[in-house]
Parts: structure tokens; C-alpha cells; sequence
């Protein structure tokens, strides 16, 4: 039986374009330090996976949230070490799926840490952490975190003038 359908060169033609070769030359350098750094397994799965985090200061308080959708609760440690706020957990792939079954994979599994620095002033002992629909939220109390100001310069009054005369010479 004949095929009805044609094969026709312009319909396959497209149009070049430089940034599509350097798109594809930046994913396979990506990939290529995600083997060397051991960040990917057979397959294209990534084994290396950081949550995304925030912190603000709200009411008094030192604010920490990540979202951790997929991670269950249990497989979370929260702790504090000096001055160091450690977060730890791990999401776990389905245990039904095979790796033969996967057309297309983007979401990573696997274990993560993460550790900030606190502030001076804080209050360690009454860490708080709860998780609801995927963000664990990590509260501490802040006595006075100190915020940024602007420093004023001193410049003596004889290097003063020798200023301004070299930014007139430049005018």
C-alpha cells in the first residue's frame, strides 16, 4: 500500500538562528558539569535538589520559609548549632515508578541541607517550625537586628578643597 502523505524539503526548512546553537552549547555544558560535580545520574535524573528560601523580619521576629512541595514532614530536621540555623530533608521518588516509564523528567528528588547564618540577638531556645501545604516556616525572636545606615565620610578640610579644584579642572 502507497503512502498518502508527501515528503516535502520546505515544510522541514527553518529558519537559522545563531542563539539556538548557544542555547544547546550552555545545556550540554550544564549537563556536563552536573556529571563532573556528580549532580546527575543515568537517564538525566538530578540527584541534586535546593529548595527555594526566603527570610524577612516580621513583628519582632526572624522569618525563614522554604517551599518543599513533595517533601514529606518526616523526612525534615530543623536545627540550630551556635549560630547556625540547619535545615535538612530529603523528597523520595514514588516507589511505584520505573525509570523505563518516564518520557520527560524535570523534577529532582534526593536529599538537601541548608544552613544560614543568624543575626546577633536572636533567640535560639524558642525556635518555632511548622510545614502546611508544602513550606516549612522557622520562626525565631529578635531582640534588635540592627539594620543597614549609611556611614558619612570625614574628609579633612584642606583635602576638601583639593577636591573640589580637581573637579573643576574636569568640568
Amino acid at each position: 500500500m502507497k503512502s498518502l502523505v508527501r515528503w516535502d524539503p520546505f515544510r522541514m526548512m527553518r529558519r537559522w538562528d545563531p542563539f539556538d546553537e548557544l542555547r544547546s552549547m550552555q545545556h550540554e555544558m550544564d549537563r556536563l558539569f552536573d556529571r563532573f560535580l556528580g549532580g546527575e545520574l543515568p537517564g538525566g535524573v538530578t540527584r541534586v535538589w535546593t529548595p527555594s528560601i526566603e527570610s524577612y523580619m516580621k513583628d519582632g521576629k526572624l522569618v525563614f520559609r522554604a517551599e518543599l512541595p513533595g517533601v514529606d514532614p518526616k523526612d525534615l530536621d530543623v536545627s540550630i548549632s551556635e549560630h547556625e540555623l540547619i535545615i535538612k530533608g530529603e523528597r523520595k521518588q514514588e516507589k511505584g515508578s520505573k525509570e523505563e516509564n518516564y518520557v520527560y523528567r524535570e523534577i529532582a528528588y534526593g536529599s538537601f541541607e541548608r544552613r544560614y547564618e543568624l543575626p546577633e540577638g536572636v533567640k535560639t531556645a524558642e525556635l518555632k517550625a511548622k510545614f502546611s501545604n508544602g513550606i516549612l516556616e522557622v520562626t525565631l525572636p529578635a531582640l534588635a537586628i540592627t539594620k543597614a545606615r549609611k556611614i558619612e565620610i570625614e574628609v579633612p578640610k584642606e583635602e576638601h578643597k583639593v577636591i573640589e579644584a580637581e573637579a573643576k579642572k574636569a568640568a
